[in-house]
């Protein structure tokens, strides 16, 4: 039962074009949630306050 349980995983995996693992994720996601949708990512925006700041710095930064 295990070896046809992966078998099937693998096949989606390679269907989708993504890992098994990150379908084992998303399994784990939907039952938690009980959502199957893709959650929405928020973008990043950059202000303009950050690009002066980049620009001033002439985009060399020290950690």
């Amino acid at each position: 039962m295990l070896l046809r349980r992966e078998s099937r995983l693998r096949a989606v995996a390679e269907v989708v074009g993504a890992s098994e693992r990150t379908v084992w994720r998303w399994l784990e996601q939907a039952k938690a949630t009980g959502r199957v949708e893709a959650p929405v990512r928020r973008g990043y925006a950059v202000s303009d306050g950050v690009w002066e700041l980049l620009g001033e710095a002439g985009g060399m930064f020290r950690s």
